[in-house]
């Protein structure tokens, strides 16, 4: 098993994580931190098949995002390319791949509930899922930053480009935000950490 991987699971789960990857052609990459994903599954011909999962300092977030991944790889495995990336195919592999971790042994009490109910229905994103978004955030790193959705209307807040950003009103899931320099509006998630001003 690749060492780092390991590193960054919760040690309970390790042994059982191994166990998934102990005799498939799958190589696992952690990489840098990225913006606009956490992890990835990829199949180039003539190649093993690769997963790349995020450095990141929160071991359960961590373990979610290899199981979302691994759920990938035994949809491709079973049906090759078939498949819608998040349809049904994925979503009962993933439920079946995490269910054995769904307990406190692998999963702390306060993220095992909204955990529970988020796998009855999996969406593509757990950031679709505001109760195991809140849940996964305890566990984070304490930083000073806050969630765009903690921001009060009108606050401003910097991005980590430096950029800066007045908070407006919410359309649907994601909050219409203006750049002071540009006047240019974009649409944030929820869950992006910035700094307030």
């Amino acid at each position: 098993m690749n060492l780092e991987f390991y590193f960054f699971l919760p040690e309970a789960a390790r042994e059982k994580c191994a166990s998934l990857i102990t005799n498939n052609n799958v190589h696992i990459k952690v990489v840098r931190q990225r913006k606009t994903k956490h992890g990835d599954f990829r199949v180039q011909r003539g190649k093993p098949v690769t997963i790349t999962l995020n450095a990141m300092e929160n071991p359960y977030r961590f373990l979610l995002t290899f199981l979302h991944e691994w759920a990938h790889y035994v949809v491709f495995f079973n049906h090759k390319r078939s498949q819608k990336p998040h349809g049904t195919a994925w979503q009962k592999s993933f439920q079946d791949v995490t269910f054995p971790f769904l307990t406190v042994d692998f999963f702390p009490e306060p993220l095992l509930k909204p955990l529970q109910k988020h796998m009855q229905n999996p969406k593509a994103t757990f950031a679709a899922d505001t109760s195991l978004m809140l849940a996964l955030r305890k566990f984070d790193p304490p930083n000073n930053k806050k969630c765009i959705f903690e921001l009060e209307q009108g606050a401003l807040f910097s991005v980590s480009d430096g950029r800066v950003f007045q908070k407006e009103n919410k359309r649907r899931t994601r909050f219409l935000c203006t750049c002071t320099q540009t006047k240019k509006q974009y649409l944030f998630p929820p869950f992006v950490e910035v700094n307030e001003m």
